[in-house]
């Protein structure tokens, strides 16, 4: 991560199934420069708390070792993206 950049992190949430959600980690890297995706964490119930804190864990650890658009480049909307990341994780791409 460079030094002195400013992000936003907004947590976007999609309902899946019942008892189901996915919570996209998205950044807005400031001054309004696009959008990434860190990551996505899958939530379900019941709720496990130590599920809970390891995705809290996982986020601090890879905000903290890399800049978000590192991960997954810089999109115009935060729409797109989402659909960028989820077309890399069906296709595997790291």
């Amino acid at each position: 991560m460079s030094e002195g950049q400013l992000y936003r992190l907004i947590n976007i949430f999609r309902r899946l199934k019942e008892g189901e959600v996915v919570v996209y980690r998205c950044f807005m890297k400031l001054p309004d420069l696009g959008y990434s995706v860190q990551s996505a964490d899958r939530v379900r119930l019941p709720l496990q708390e130590a599920e809970l804190a390891l995705h809290d864990k996982q986020f601090w650890e890879l905000l903290i070792e890399d800049a978000p658009e590192s991960r997954s480049g810089l999109f115009p909307t935060i729409e797109e993206a989402i659909a960028d990341f989820e077309r890399a994780f069906e296709e595997g791409e790291p």
